[in-house]
């Protein structure tokens, strides 16, 4: 007997009796064991099958857990296993943490709740008495957070954004807000202290002539405004051809408070820009009543922060001007070259510059001379003589030809009594040579001393 045959019986003995080997006499014995190979072989054959089919380990563990494992996203009540822990499905420890939060929660309320009228009472002396709040004050509310996730379970109806109610500061809903005429585009909410009239329907033919007049130029703007660019160019086209039939005075009083909105956008502001230069052009002297009313809402616009408002301020300021002529401007703006503040001033002496770059500068030469050597008031001589100094800003080179005459307007500022007037007089003189150079230099002859004697007394 070899080593193989040892081994096996050594194993038959440690199995036991009934699971040692058959001999060859045993028939009994082969066929239990070829029974049982039998059973091995379909039982590994079933299990195979199964792995090729994708079935094994993860169909026991899905169906232990409760879920379809055919790929199905979980609804119902088996979709529950799966959800956010919230108040309702929540483990002892979730409990735990649910429980802080909410006396944490109740610790933040009890603290920053408002003061009752007893608590008022005993912090204040007598002689304080309860005021009523104003009419439409409604007072913030911050909303609640949520201390859980929302979950099917806990909102059986779904979770959905509040969707507010909103309202423009008249109270007026945004869906409200769409004029009653044909094809005109939606107001904005700051649209509506100059076109609420259009959001009500009314019978053209009971209107007056001013009143229709009134509601089509208001039409006409919307749609410059809010429209379309189709939209846009047609009613810029009408309101150019029919602007001496609407007349300067309903024209500017609608356009100019639409110009002063501080919500206007710059897109908005140069189309605006664009409707008053043809205005201007159509009307042409039909604009002089309304000089002074334009100007107050222009002028600011010299001194803006953005460039582009400063260019289409001094556009609009020039057409004026060509369309007025020279008298109408000097008459309106003569008392503002003396006014007190220095704001008004500054923005007075800039519009005479635009002036002067409009029409010349020959003809203001003579204006210039009387207004830099005026002896009413100090304020006079100094709005002169800046608006030298802007002049020479604005136009460059193209006083050469007037380099001297405007030296000698303003000579005399350097030796004027006012501290004021002596330096912009010698500012101008630097815009002036600043602006010539490197020519004209001979001009400044007759200053090139007192400047010289100031510097050295300073």
């Amino acid at each position: 007997m070899g080593r193989s045959d040892s081994r096996w019986l050594g194993r038959d003995a440690a199995r036991g009796p009934d699971r040692r080997r058959p001999d060859s006499g045993d028939a009994a014995g082969w066929q239990a064991a070829l029974a049982l190979g039998r059973d091995a072989v379909k039982c590994r054959r079933r299990n195979a099958e199964r792995r090729n089919a994708g079935v094994g380990h993860a169909e026991r563990f899905y169906t232990w857990r409760g879920h379809d494992p055919s790929g199905v996203t979980p609804m119902g009540v088996k979709a529950m296993k799966m959800a956010t822990p919230s108040a309702a499905v929540a483990t002892c420890a979730d409990n735990i943490c649910i429980c802080s939060g909410v006396m944490a929660a109740k610790e933040l309320d009890d603290r920053n709740r408002p003061l009752s009228d007893e608590d008022l009472d005993a912090m204040l002396p007598e002689g304080y008495k309860v005021l009523a709040p104003p009419a439409g004050y409604v007072p913030l509310r911050t909303p609640r957070r949520l201390t859980a996730t929302p979950t099917p379970l806990a909102t059986p109806g779904g979770f959905k954004m509040a969707t507010p109610d909103v309202r423009t500061s008249t109270g007026t809903a945004l869906s409200d807000m769409q004029p009653k005429g044909t094809n005109l585009p939606m107001l904005k909410p700051d649209d509506m202290q100059y076109f609420d009239k259009l959001l009500t329907d009314v019978d053209e033919d009971s209107l007056s002539a001013d009143e229709l007049r009134e509601r089509r130029i208001m039409t006409l703007l919307l749609k410059i405004k809010n429209g379309t660019p189709p939209m846009r160019k047609s009613a810029l086209r009408q309101i150019t051809e029919k602007a001496r039939e609407f007349g300067a005075g309903p024209l500017f009083n609608q356009i100019l408070p639409l110009l002063m909105s501080p919500t206007l956008e710059d897109q908005e502001r140069h189309l605006l820009v664009k409707v008053i230069d043809r205005v201007l052009y159509k009307l042409d002297d039909l604009v002089r009543p309304f000089v002074h009313k334009i100007l107050v809402v222009i002028e600011p616009l010299l001194i803006d922060e953005d460039y582009y408002a400063r260019v289409e301020g001094r556009e609009i300021i020039s057409n004026l001007a060509k369309a007025a002529g020279l008298a109408t401007m000097i008459t309106t703006m003569r008392p503002d070259l003396e006014n007190m503040d220095e704001y008004v001033r500054n923005t007075t002496a800039r519009a005479f510059a635009v002036v002067a770059s409009a029409l010349g500068i020959p003809s203001l030469l003579l204006f210039l001379k009387a207004v830099c050597k005026s002896k009413r008031s100090w304020q006079a001589r100094h709005t002169g003589i800046k608006i030298v100094q802007q002049i020479a800003i604005l136009m460059g080179c193209a006083v050469l030809p007037h380099l001297r005459s405007l030296v000698e307007i303003i000579e005399l500022g350097l030796v004027d009594e006012q501290q004021k007037v002596r330096t912009i007089t010698a500012l101008a003189l630097a815009a002036l040579a600043e602006s010539a150079t490197p020519y004209g230099i001979e001009s400044f002859d007759t200053v090139l001393k007192p400047l010289w004697k100031g510097i050295r007394t300073t």
